[in-house]
Parts: C-alpha cells; sequence; structure tokens
C-alpha cells in the first residue's frame, strides 16, 4: 500500500514535470508572431531611448548655460511686462488730447473778437492828421509841439500834464471847498434815493510811467494836485474814493512786460483799464455781493491794430508811426446787449475807431445795456470821460444794467429814471480842475 502511494507521487510527479515543460516551451516558440514584433521594438526602444538619454545627459552640462542665457534674455521681457500696464502713460496722452476740447471755446471765441480799428481802412494820407507838423527827424526826447512832450524810448505825454506832474497846481481852500461842497450835494442826493456813490480817479500816464519822462529838471513831485484833491474829499465829504494809481501800479509791478498805457496816445489801453477796473470791482463788491467781478483767465486776450494814437495824430504821423493794443473777449462770449445809445459822431483819431455789430463805438456819448444772465446783481449808472473807454466793456459785464454817460455833468432826473443801485463818477487826474467849473455840475 505504501509502495502504490509511492508509485502514485512519482508519476504525478512526472506528469507535473511534462506539463510544465510543455507550457514553457508554447511560450517561446511564437516568436514570429505580430505581438512578439511589437514587443520586440518596445524593448529596443528603450534601449535606444537609454542611449540618447545618455548622450544628452552628457551634452546637458555644456548645454545648460547656453539654455539658461537663452532663457535669461526671455524672462528680462516677462519682467518687462509691468511696463505694459505701465502703458498707462498712454492713458496721459489721451487725457491731454480730452483737454484740447477744454481750449477748443478758447479758439472760437477769437473768431468773434472786436478789432480796435477799422479793418483794412485805407489811410488818408491827405488828411491833416497825415500832414507832417514837425519834422520826423526832430521828434526826439524832450520835444515839446502840439501839446505833445516826447519821452524817452518812442513814449510820447501830452503836454497839457506837466504841471500836473512837477506839482504846478493851485488848490487854494476856497476852491477845495468849492469841490467839497459839490461832491456833498451829489452824495446827499445819492443817499436820499437809495443810491452808493463812488468816485474813481484815473491817473496821468507820466504818473504811471514817469521812468520815460525824458528832460532834465522835470522831475514827479512828491506832492501834486491829485493827492491834494483826493485827500481833502476823503476828509470832508462821505464820498467813497477810489485812486486807481494803485490798481496800475500793482498791474505794473505784476507784469511788467505789459504796457498799461499806449506809447503814442495819452490814454491807458485795456490792460490798464482792467487793472482799474479789478480795484473798483474789489471796492463795490464788498458793498455788493451779488455783483460780478470777472478775473483775466476769463478772457482772450489779443492785439490788434490800435486807432488809438492822438500824440502821432498831433503831430502829423498818425497812420506812418503804428502800434498795437489789446483786446479782451469774454471765453464765454459777451453776456450783456445794448438797449439805447446816444452819438454825436467822433471826430478826431475817434473815426478810425472799430463799430460795434450792436452799434457802440469808442466815441459813443450815451448808451445802455442790459445783462440777463445776472439778473440779481445791482445795476449802475457811470458819469466818465474817455478814460472810460477801457472801462465800459468790463462793467458792462458784471451788472444787471449799466449806463454810461461821457459828461462831468450830473442829471439827477436821468439819474432817478434809470433808478441805478450804484452811481461812478470817473475823471482823469488832468481833469480835476473841470470839476471847479460850476456848469460841469449842471
Amino acid at each position: 500500500m505504501r509502495k502504490i502511494t509511492v508509485f502514485i507521487c512519482l508519476v504525478l510527479s512526472l506528469a507535473f514535470i511534462l506539463v510544465f515543460t510543455a507550457a514553457c516551451n508554447g511560450e517561446v516558440k511564437p516568436e514570429n508572431t505580430p505581438q512578439s514584433e511589437t514587443a520586440e521594438n518596445v524593448n529596443e526602444e528603450p534601449s535606444e531611448i537609454s542611449e540618447v538619454t545618455e548622450e544628452t545627459n552628457v551634452s546637458d552640462p555644456a548645454e545648460e548655460p547656453a539654455e539658461e542665457t537663452t532663457v535669461e534674455p526671455m524672462e528680462e521681457p516677462a519682467e518687462e511686462q509691468p511696463e505694459e500696464p505701465a502703458e498707462e502713460p498712454a492713458e496721459e496722452p489721451a487725457e491731454e488730447p480730452a483737454e484740447e476740447p477744454a481750449e477748443e471755446p478758447a479758439e472760437e471765441v477769437v473768431l468773434d473778437v472786436i478789432p480796435l480799428r477799422i479793418p483794412d481802412e485805407e489811410p488818408d494820407w491827405n488828411g491833416s492828421w497825415n500832414i507832417p507838423k514837425v519834422e520826423f527827424d526832430e521828434i526826439v526826447p524832450g520835444l515839446v509841439s502840439q501839446n505833445v512832450y516826447v519821452g524817452y524810448d518812442g513814449w510820447m505825454f501830452y503836454g497839457a500834464t506837466i504841471d500836473d506832474y512837477v506839482g504846478n497846481y493851485k488848490y487854494g481852500e476856497n476852491r477845495l471847498k468849492f469841490i467839497a461842497d459839490r461832491f456833498k450835494e451829489r452824495f446827499e442826493f445819492c443817499e436820499e434815493n437809495g443810491i452808493k456813490l463812488y468816485f474813481v480817479v484815473t491817473p496821468n500816464k507820466n504818473s504811471v510811467y514817469p521812468e520815460y519822462m525824458a528832460t532834465e529838471g522835470i522831475e514827479m513831485a512828491e506832492v501834486r494836485g491829485i493827492d491834494v484833491v483826493l485827500d481833502y474829499l476823503k476828509e470832508n465829504t462821505g464820498v467813497t474814493v477810489i485812486d486807481c494809481r494803485e490798481g496800475l501800479f500793482a498791474a505794473k509791478e505784476a507784469r511788467p512786460e505789459e504796457n498799461l498805457y499806449y506809447k503814442l496816445d495819452t490814454h491807458w489801453n485795456n490792460h490798464g483799464g482792467f487793472a482799474a477796473y479789478t480795484q473798483i470791482m474789489d471796492v463795490i463788491c464788498e458793498d455788493f455781493p451779488t455783483a460780478v467781478k470777472h478775473t483775466r483767465d476769463e478772457y482772450q486776450i489779443d492785439y490788434f491794430d490800435s486807432y488809438m494814437k492822438d500824440e502821432a495824430y498831433y503831430l502829423g504821423w498818425y497812420d506812418t508811426i503804428t502800434e498795437e493794443g489789446p483786446v479782451y473777449t469774454p471765453k464765454s462770449g459777451y453776456k450783456s446787449t445794448m438797449t439805447y445809445r446816444n452819438d454825436s459822431g467822433p471826430y478826431g483819431e475817434f473815426v478810425h475807431a472799430y463799430i460795434h455789430e450792436d452799434g457802440y463805438r469808442d466815441k459813443t456819448d450815451y448808451c445802455r445795456f442790459e445783462n440777463t444772465s445776472i439778473p440779481d446783481a445791482p445795476s449802475v449808472y457811470v458819469i466818465r470821460d474817455s478814460f472810460g473807454i477801457a472801462l465800459v466793456p468790463f462793467l458792462k459785464e458784471s451788472f444787471s444794467e449799466s449806463t454810461f454817460s461821457w459828461t462831468l455833468g450830473f442829471d439827477k432826473d436821468d439819474i432817478l429814471e434809470k433808478k441805478p443801485d450804484i452811481v461812478i463818477m470817473q475823471v482823469v487826474e488832468r481833469s480835476l480842475t473841470d470839476f471847479f467849473n460850476q456848469k460841469s455840475f449842471k
């Protein structure tokens, strides 16, 4: 029994060996099958890849620096990329064009600028103003002819102002009291009718530019007629006195390159007029806060050939010698409109003045304006002389209604009819003596 068992185990062992051998032989034989080719290829490729990898690994140390060098420049643009957002400066140029439209209104205003002299006017060489009274080479510093005083650097002054300049005045107590009494009368009249009275004095040209006076021995006096009269009025009347020398001296110091007076004329130009206007409005706005004071940056300033050359006119060289003058044009456009005018007709150099579209001319004797854009602003009645020419363009834009009368008179009936809140009496320094004439105070 035991032998049988051993025999069976041997037989089973042999059978197992034979089966195992046969199975092994069966896996190895199919070498040419597609699967085996694939298997062989797969087995070969790893060997090739490993060889390439080894070769690459050998060359890597030498190539890595090159690759690093190549990569670094590429990384630099990446570092510069923040500059692309920094292209926000490109937004700044976008902002600059955005500012240009804001300047366009000023450019449009230039198209509506009102010149000083009639455009394209042909000179009348036979006119008395172009017939020389003095030879051209005789127009030298110190010359006094035709009531013209020639100063330095082409500046000319009105000869009648020399006495004011050197202090030759005759203001005794009686004359000063006379003019003060007249002012008291005007002041009381205005007070009774609820009107505020201002007395505005504009200085002579040589009071502001004494440095161009040429003759030795002709020097500006420390105390002159203007000082005596204004001091007396301040002490003996209730009239508010505005001495425009203060505003003109300030403007001269602030912009010395800008002349405030014409070199060839006795009058101030619009630079001077605006300086005085600013001082006048500073005072008025304290009493009337609703009055509108305009600033220089609200205007477009241009220059045109000026008709205002009275000194050259008197010498007979009017069209031979030329000069430009400033013109102030509101950037927002003129708001006031003329409602009435009365003109006796221009004369002298004023015949060359430009006529505005509304009919106004610098030698307009009487005119009225209405400004509906500022209905709450006070109304004004201005008694003025030729120096008011450079004040009218500014004052008419500052009040709801404005009346301008070229006279030294004081028409109470007309003032009561217009019912102004303010009366301004404006006179140039050299005409102060006219106030001693009762006829001027009719």
